[in-house]
């Protein structure tokens, strides 16, 4: 899975692939991520495999993301 963008804003992280398919997730589905601050979830890294918040040690995976938002047929690259 090529990733190519991730962003936030003050409901949802969302990412794209360089197939221009989006996926998000509202931040009220994962208690660590509702109750952090705006700054908190904007300090975020990448990795191969997914996101990383390490203010609050939180992990969001692409795979998860892709296929919770109805993508089943992506292949990791």
């Amino acid at each position: 899975m090529n990733i190519v963008k991730v962003w936030v804003d003050a409901a949802h992280v969302y990412a794209e692939t360089a197939d221009g398919l989006r996926a998000q997730y509202a931040f009220s589905e994962w208690e660590r991520l509702a109750h952090a601050t705006d700054d908190q979830r904007r300090d975020f890294y990448l990795s191969p495999f997914g996101i990383h918040w390490p203010q609050i040690d939180e992990d969001l995976s692409f795979e998860g993301m892709f296929r919770d938002n109805g993508f089943t047929a992506l292949q990791t690259v």
